[in-house]
């Protein structure tokens, strides 16, 4: 059985550069996606175990994952 990615929380930082990072909680324990701010990619962090089913996802598919969890907390 294949289980989706979603984001349950995010939390968003100014970076030492000024910019905005951020992190975002997962329904899969101890997978977070991140953003550290200082201009890089958007990334998984987590145990490769947890990971390696997702490993495929680009940058711009994390944050459309993002961008799905902003516009559902928003109609509440």
């Amino acid at each position: 059985m294949k289980t989706e990615l979603n984001v349950i929380s995010v939390r968003y930082f100014e970076s030492v550069k000024g910019m905005v990072g951020y992190v975002c909680q997962t329904n899969i324990n101890g997978l977070k996606i991140c953003n550290n701010g200082n201009g890089g990619a958007t990334f998984l962090r987590g145990e490769w175990r947890d990971m390696k089913p997702f490993h495929y996802l680009n940058e711009f598919q994390l944050e459309e994952l993002i961008d799905n969890y902003e516009s559902l907390t928003k109609r509440k």
